[in-house]
């Protein structure tokens, strides 16, 4: 489930927003649904529409080896996905529009 926080209002030089790794203390990852809806090509009340029904999927790994200390973070949805890099601040270094390839409920529409 995203939890979301209030609006950054700074922005990278490309037009980019400054999405971080930042979990609350349940764990959940906090982050601004403005934001995210945005890598996602998104509306906003879409994607918090497909969030209360589950269809957003947000999965979070850990580094290990060469990668320790960073965190890759992927969300999907039936149209769109993206993946963000983090280091060990939570300060986003890559990021990656995905493709989707199936629906996520298995299903046809």
């Amino acid at each position: 489930m995203i939890r979301s926080v209030s609006a950054r209002h700074s922005s990278r030089a490309d037009g980019g927003f400054p999405v971080r790794l930042a979990f609350d203390l349940n764990g959940n990852w906090l982050v601004d649904e403005h934001e995210l809806a945005e890598k996602l090509s998104a509306d906003v009340k879409e994607l918090r529409r497909l969030d209360k029904l589950g269809l957003v999927i947000i999965r979070i790994e850990t580094g290990s080896g060469s990668d320790e200390g960073r965190s890759r973070v992927t969300v999907r949805t039936e149209q769109a996905g993206w993946e963000g890099i983090f280091d060990r601040t939570g300060a986003l270094i890559d990021e990656t529009r995905l493709q989707t390839a199936k629906p996520l409920n298995g299903f046809a529409h």
